[in-house]
C-alpha cells in the first residue's frame, strides 16, 4: 500500500471518531468486500486463503504492530500484548501462530511486523519489503502524540485536550475492531477466482499484475498439476528478487516483458491487453515465458560475468549493462536488452551484432539521456518495436536487419549535434556530495581513460583526481579539472599544488596522465573550461560521431 493509500485509510479511521462529553466514540466503518477460500464461519485450525482483501488485512496488521510498539514504549505493556494478539496468537499447545502468513515477504514481514521484540530485523531487499517498512514508518509518524492531536483538533468536533495519547490509540484500535465488511467465502477455489474477476472486472481495484496472476491461476489449476501455477509464480518472484533493487518488482518486470514480447502498453492497459492477446490454451507457455524472460531481466540489472562463462570478450557487455542500470538508471532500455539476450541464447544473432547493439545503446544513452536529459517517452515505441521484431527473427541476417532498420536508423535522429553535446558536457562536475551528476561525470572520465589505455574495460584501481585541489578555486569540481589516477597515487597527491603533484603523476601507468603532464607544465583555473571543451570534442568524435555516418 502506497503512502497516499495509507493516508486515506488512517484519515478515514480518525474521521470516524467523535468526541462526546470528553470521551472518544467510534462509528460504523465499512472496510469493503473481502473474498476467501474456505469457511470463515467454521471454527477450526484450517487455514483460510484470502483472495481479495489481503492488502487491507496486511495494512491493519502493520498499523496494529505500530500501535503495539507505541503502547510498549509508553509503559502500557498489557495494552501492547492485547493488541498484538490480533497479530500473533497461540495454538492449543501454546505454540505461536501468525494470524496472517505472507509467503512473498517471508521472513521480513514476520521479523519486522509480527515480532514484538524485533530482534532479527534486516534491511529490506525487495520492492515489497521496502513497502512494508515505509508503511510501518508512515503509521509511526502519524501516530506520534503531537501529530495525532493536531489532526484531532482540526477534524474532530469537540475534541478535548484532556484526552490522552493512549486513549486516542485505543479509539483507533476499537474503530478498526468494530469495522464492518462484506464477506464472501467459498470452498471451491475455481469459483473463488471467478468471483474475484467479476468483482474486479474493470481492473481498477487491484494492480494489473494481480488480475493477470488470478486469471493464470484460475485456468492452470484445472488444466495442470495442482501446484504448477503457484510453483512457477514463486519461481518468478524468486528470480526477480535477485535484482535486489527496491524499485523493481514483478509489476515493473511484467510491463517491460509485455512491451518486449507483444505490444506497447501503459501500466493501466496490461490486463485488458492480456485478455485480448493471450488465449486460455496459451497460459502455460505464457507463464513459462515469464520465467524465462525474468532471468534475462535480472541480467540487465545485476549482470554477471558467470552468465557468459567468464569469457573475456563479454566483459565489456557486463560493464555496459551495469552502466545503463547503475550509472544512468535507464529502465526502459531493458525492453530491448531482454530481446537481445533471448536472441543470443537462441543463436539468432551473431556475437558481433549482439555486442554492437549493446555498446550502441550505452553510448547513445550517455549522450541522449545522461548529458542532454532527452525525453524518455520518445524511446518507448522504438524499443518495443525493436524487441518484438527481434523475437520474430529466425535467422542471424534477419536480426541484423531489424537492428539496422528499427534501432540504428530510428535512433540516429535523436543523437545530439556536437555543439549541443559540448554545451552540456562542459557542465559535468564531481563533488563530495553524492549526486546523479557525479555518476555521469565519473562515467565520462572512465570512458576517456579507456580510450587512452586502448581498453574496453574500466581500470579497477582508478579514482577521480582533482588536479587543482577541491579546497581551491571556483571551478575545481568541473570535469575540465578532473582526471583518472591510480588510487594509491591519488592519496599521495592529496592536496598538493599542481607543481608538487607532477612528480606523483609521472609515476602513473595511465597514458592519459602522462599525456597531460607532458602538455602542461603549469595548470590554472583559467585552463579548466578550455580543457572541458577539448574533452567533449574527444568524447564525441571517439564514441558518438561514428553512429551518425
Amino acid at each position: 500500500m502506497g503512502e497516499k493509500n495509507c493516508e486515506e485509510f488512517l484519515d478515514d479511521i480518525l474521521n470516524g471518531l467523535s468526541c462526546k462529553k470528553g470521551k472518544l466514540e467510534t462509528s460504523a466503518y465499512f472496510l469493503g468486500t473481502m473474498l476467501f477460500i474456505g469457511n470463515i464461519d467454521e471454527k477450526s485450525d484450517k487455514e483460510i486463503q484470502v483472495v481479495d482483501g489481503q492488502q487491507r488485512i496486511t495494512t491493519i496488521t502493520i498499523l496494529f504492530s505500530a500501535i503495539s510498539d507505541i503502547f510498549r514504549e509508553k509503559g502500557e505493556d498489557k495494552l501492547s500484548e492485547l493488541i498484538f494478539s490480533y497479530i500473533m496468537t497461540n495454538d492449543d499447545d501454546g505454540n505461536p501462530v501468525r494470524i496472517i502468513k505472507s509467503e512473498s515477504s517471508y521472513p521480513y514481514f514476520s521479523f519486522f511486523i509480527q515480532d514484538r521484540d524485533k530482534e532479527q530485523i534486516s534491511e529490506p531487499t525487495s520492492e515489497e519489503e521496502v513497502c512494508i517498512q515505509n508503511t510501518y514508518k508512515y503509521f509511526r509518524n502519524r501516530l506520534e502524540e503531537k501529530t495525532l492531536k493536531k489532526f484531532m483538533r482540526k477534524n474532530c468536533n469537540g475534541f478535548s485536550e484532556d484526552i490522552c495519547h493512549i486513549d486516542i490509540l485505543k479509539a483507533i484500535r476499537d474503530q478498526i475492531l468494530n469495522c464492518l465488511f462484506v464477506s464472501i467465502s467459498t470452498e471451491d477455489r475455481e469459483q473463488a477466482y471467478r468471483i474475484f474477476e467479476i468483482l474486479n472486472a474493470k481492473g481498477k481495484k487491484l494492480a494489473e499484475i494481480d488480475l493477470i496472476k488470478n486469471r493464470l491461476f484460475e485456468n492452470l489449476r484445472t488444466t495442470e498439476p495442482a501446484d504448477y501455477a503457484k510453483c512457477k509464480w514463486n519461481e518468478l518472484k524468486s528470480i526477480i528478487n535477485e535484482c535486489d533493487v527496491s524499485s523493481v518488482g514483478i509489476g515493473t518486470f511484467y510491463r517491460h516483458f509485455w512491451n518486449s514480447c507483444y505490444n506497447q502498453a501503459g501500466a493501466s492497459q496490461l490486463y485488458d491487453k492480456f485478455q485480448l492477446t493471450i488465449k486460455e490454451d496459451m497460459y502455460k507457455a505464457f507463464l513459462d515465458s515469464l520465467v524465462k524472460n525474468a532471468k534475462y531481466y535480472v541480467q540487465t540489472i545485476k549482470p554477471s560475468r558467470d552468465y557468459y562463462e567468464n569469457r573475456k570478450e563479454y566483459y565489456c557487455l557486463v560493464q555496459s549493462f551495469k552502466v545503463l542500470s547503475d550509472f544512468f538508471g535507464i529502465a526502459q532500455v531493458r525492453v530491448v536488452l531482454m530481446a537481445l539476450l533471448c536472441a543470443k541464447d537462441d543463436d539468432k544473432i551473431t556475437t558481433k551484432d549482439f555486442k554492437n547493439a549493446i555498446l550502441f545503446l550505452e553510448n547513445f544513452h550517455f549522450a541522449y539521456t545522461a548529458v542532454m536529459s532527452g525525453k524518455a517517452n520518445k524511446l518507448d515505441g522504438i524499443y518495443s518495436r525493436v524487441a518484438i521484431n527481434l523475437r520474430k527473427c529466425t535467422t542471424k541476417n534477419q536480426s541484423k536487419s531489424v537492428l539496422e532498420t528499427d534501432l540504428y536508423k530510428k535512433i540516429i535522429s535523436l543523437i545530439p549535434k556536437e555543439a549541443q553535446f559540448t554545451e552540456k558536457f562542459v557542465e559535468l562536475c564531481y563533488t563530495k556530495k553524492s549526486t546523479s551528476l557525479n555518476m555521469k561525470c565519473k562515467y565520462a572520465l572512465l570512458k576517456l581513460n579507456c580510450y587512452y589505455q586502448n581498453k574496453e574495460i574500466f581500470e579497477d584501481d582508478s579514482s577521480i583526481e582533482h588536479i587543482i585541489p577541491e579546497s581551491e578555486g571556483q571551478d575545481v569540481n568541473n570535469i575540465g579539472n578532473l582526471i583518472m589516477l591510480e588510487g594509491n597515487l591519488n592519496d599521495e597527491a592529496d592536496n598538493k599544488n599542481y607543481l608538487d603533484k607532477i612528480p606523483v603523476y609521472k609515476k602513473s601507468n595511465y597514458v592519459w596522465v602522462k599525456d597531460f603532464t607532458s602538455k602542461h607544465s603549469t595548470w590554472t583555473n583559467e585552463m579548466i573550461k578550455e580543457r572541458a571543451k577539448e574533452m567533449a570534442a574527444l568524447y564525441y568524435n571517439r564514441f558518438i560521431k561514428d553512429y551518425l555516418r
